[in-house]
């Protein structure tokens, strides 16, 4: 593959400090408002199932909620790719947070109800789940107008790092509220972490769209206007068409072994139960931040992106030797590795994909890989449960790992994949 000015001087250039984003007043605002929004985040999720159990909804109706919810959300992901291709990222965020405010307060006023019924839930649940799915691509495509190109690594590193630490903060501090006072105290601290992303998103100003190629050099008569360029753009590129397939196998084989082959390892083969399952689950946050924290030296790496198919490959063999000699230790380490691997190539490929990617074609890019994602999440968790119905966890999990394995090993086959 010829080598471009642009990738010359990315190879070229200096190590990445880490913490050097934090410095440029745009991230940092930006940091800290999505920091504060994904632990209230994580305050909901633990909050919402209470507020329904307490109010009498029972878990049918949960379960009703919870599918709209994922619904809604999964079939807004183009809608927020093509809002932030047109309108720009940030103001499509801005947006989404302040709207996700008031439907949380009005979650709230529900709550303060003796009983509420499940249409309200639904009707609450449905423009959450919208708003969380315009959101998503956006927050993926925002960052190359916060941060300056050679800025980028590390910027998703310490995002990376921030959702790692803040999925295992909020649920946390949320069960403490659920605990010490009424379900609606968290759901209004959710609120209120959405209007302070949003007010953080008002004190940013983006820098001039930089880095990226423009759509004028894309060899696309319609310059990515429309979806039909941008899903001819992805299907040839094969940076993005790569990123499209791991990221669907990965989901396909991770929701399924983490979420229902895990516990039931825990609690069948290793004998250690719910204790066991969550001295796992610390390996795996444990790996995570490990991971996002080394993933920018891939970057400065001349090999790349061989050395980035290496690691997928061996991040799918640590998963498949989770069940090596039933033992919690050996689990545990081999979640860890496995954890380091996925979030180190993550910081690579998104960094890759944000400086690559045209500008006016990011958002919905982006929309294409949330929607692999949530694609494959139901899809794996019921493809588990089938499967552990009858056969071992052991199976299931060895499965799951190679699929992530052969995955990468497709990139091989692509020159332009492995000169990355």
């Amino acid at each position: 593959m010829t080598t471009t000015p642009r990738r010359a001087a990315i190879a070229a250039e200096p190590a990445v400090r880490l913490l050097v984003p934090l410095r440029d007043r745009r991230f940092a605002l930006y940091f800290i408002g999505q920091l504060l929004s994904r632990i209230g985040d994580g305050i909901y999720l633990v909050t919402l199932p209470f507020v329904m159990l307490n109010q009498g909804g029972g878990p049918a109706n949960l379960g009703v909620v919870l599918a709209c919810y994922g619904a809604a959300r999964l079939a807004a992901l183009p809608v927020g790719g093509t809002l932030a291709d047109r309108l720009g990222a940030r103001p499509v965020m801005l947006a989404a947070d302040a709207l996700r405010a008031v439907v949380v307060l009005g979650f709230v006023l529900l709550a303060a109800n003796s009983r509420i019924p499940l249409w309200a839930m639904v009707a609450v649940a449905v423009p959450f789940g919208v708003l969380g799915g315009i959101f998503m691509p956006a927050s993926f495509a925002v960052l190359p107008r916060i941060v300056p190109p050679e800025s980028l690594a590390a910027g998703n590193s310490l995002i990376q790092v921030m959702q790692s630490t803040s999925r295992i903060a909020g649920p946390a501090l949320g069960g403490t509220l659920v605990g010490a006072f009424k379900s609606g105290v968290g759901l209004l601290i959710d609120a209120v972490t959405f209007l302070v992303s949003s007010l953080t998103l008002v004190a940013i100003r983006p820098r001039p769209a930089a880095g990226a190629p423009r759509a004028d050099d894309v060899p696309d008569v319609d310059r990515l206007r429309t979806w039909r360029s941008v899903l001819r753009y992805a299907t040839g590129s094969p940076l993005v068409r790569m990123n499209l397939l791991t990221t669907l196998v990965f989901n396909l084989a991770a929701v399924g072994l983490i979420e229902v082959a895990l516990p039931i390892l825990a609690q069948t083969t290793l004998d250690r139960g719910a204790p066991g399952f969550g001295i796992m689950m610390a390996g795996l946050g444990g790996g995570s931040v490990l991971g996002a924290l080394l993933g920018p030296t891939l970057l400065r790496q001349r090999r790349r992106g061989l050395i980035a198919l290496c690691l997928g490959v061996v991040q799918g063999l640590a998963l498949a030797a989770i069940p090596t000699g039933s033992s919690l230790v050996i689990a545990t380490a081999t979640l860890f590795t496995a954890a380091s691997l996925q979030a180190a190539v993550n910081v690579f490929y998104m960094t890759m994909l944000q400086r690559e990617v045209p500008a006016q074609a990011l958002g919905r890019i982006m929309s294409l890989l949330a929607t692999c994602a949530g694609l494959a999440y139901p899809a794996s968790a019921l493809l588990a449960g089938t499967a552990l119905g009858a056969v071992d966890p052991r199976l299931v999990i060895i499965v799951a790992g190679l699929g992530v394995s052969v995955s990468f090993s497709v990139g091989f086959f692509s020159k332009p994949y492995r000169n990355l």
